[in-house]
């Protein structure tokens, strides 16, 4: 047995046939012995430094060796272990790009592309131009036997109707795929006909509210005229030239629209309106911008009093004589039975 402190140990396989010999008679010398003693005994060989386990719980063998000397007992410089030498080496890096294509052809595949999104504008807008055509076909079918009914011929109507059915039958013949131009002509050549039905039925549909307010706008003038004429107080500031300008604008717009409405009723719903819904808010807006400023004109300020007028202003509101003298004695008079009450309360 030896003592291990202050060596280092280093695994190494017993493999000579004379140590396995020493170990052999070891362990018969120790057959008695308990498994806590087997555990903590040494055996060590005399030839080397060499300790074995032999019936611990590693069950391993073990150099031991001093500090700092190598396995074969050669010292080491403590100094030379300690100190360690660093060197920076710059790493170059150098760039390979493999299979990198040419900046000619980038700019070859970017014009393609270019090429190909343009043709798909193109593609898009004649499709959009032709599907224009054969909305418009169905859509002037129907309202032809709809809402276009009262404002077209029927002569006009059958022919219309048969040009219709010329063009759908060609959209799905010769102008399965034609160019844009040829939609967009297709398409101007049907609003010749169908535009002014359109325009017929717009008229019809918007005309009565446009004549609701111009006549409302004529009313409200012609009561503010009436006023007038009996001396209203909230127009007596206004000049009678400016009224006389304003029953002149009013006379002549009810002239002209009665004059235009005379005609349109004599007209059928077949024919182009005389008066358009256009010429009615033109004329209703006209008169606002001619009359308005008058008749809404706000009163001027009162001129400053002339040195007479404040005088009489000023006796009037100057008390009567004696009337004060009687006013301060109604006052005490007053307050004296107060003070003979708060008196009899105390």
């Amino acid at each position: 047995m030896i003592c291990l402190e202050g060596l280092l140990g280093e695994s190494l396989f017993l493999l000579k046939t004379t140590w396995q010999a020493a170990q052999l008679r070891f362990a018969k010398l120790h057959l008695n012995k308990s498994q806590d003693f087997c555990n903590t005994v040494l055996w060590t060989d005399e030839t080397m430094e060499m300790s074995v386990e032999m019936f611990g719980h590693n069950a391993q063998c073990h150099i031991c060796r001093k500090p700092n000397t190598t396995a074969s007992g050669d010292k080491i410089d403590a100094n030379q272990s300690s100190k360690t030498k660093i060197k920076c080496i710059d790493l170059p890096i150098h760039v390979n790009l493999y299979r990198q294509v040419d900046q000619d052809l980038i700019n070859c595949y970017i014009e393609n592309e270019r090429k190909m999104i343009m043709q798909d504008i193109l593609e898009k807008e004649k499709n959009d131009a032709k599907n224009a055509v054969e909305e418009y076909v169905y859509d002037l079918r129907d309202k032809l036997c709809g809402v276009y009914e009262k404002f077209i011929t029927e002569d006009d109507s059958r022919k219309i109707t048969l040009m219709l059915e010329d063009i759908e039958n060609w959209l799905y013949e010769d102008g399965e795929d034609q160019p844009k131009h040829v939609y967009v002509e297709k398409l101007q050549e049907m609003k010749k006909f169908g535009g002014p039905i359109h325009d017929r039925y717009k008229e019809y549909e918007e005309r009565p509210k446009a004549l609701f307010d111009l006549e409302n706008k004529l009313q409200m003038l012609m009561k503010t005229l009436e006023e007038y004429e009996n001396k209203d107080k909230k127009y007596d500031h206004i000049d009678p030239v400016d009224m006389e300008k304003v029953e002149k604008y009013a006379s002549e717009a009810m002239n002209w629209l009665s004059s235009k409405m005379h005609i349109q009723h004599r007209l059928n719903l077949t024919q182009d309106p005389i008066i358009k819904v256009a010429e009615i808010k033109a004329k209703s807006k006209e008169l606002d911008s001619l009359c308005s400023p008058i008749i809404y004109k706000p009163k001027s300020k009162g001129e400053p009093l002339s040195k007479d007028q404040g005088k009489s202003n000023s006796e009037q509101n100057r008390p009567m004589n004696g009337q004060g003298s009687s006013d301060t004695k109604l006052d005490d008079s007053c307050q004296q039975p107060k003070s003979s009450e708060e008196m009899d309360m105390d």
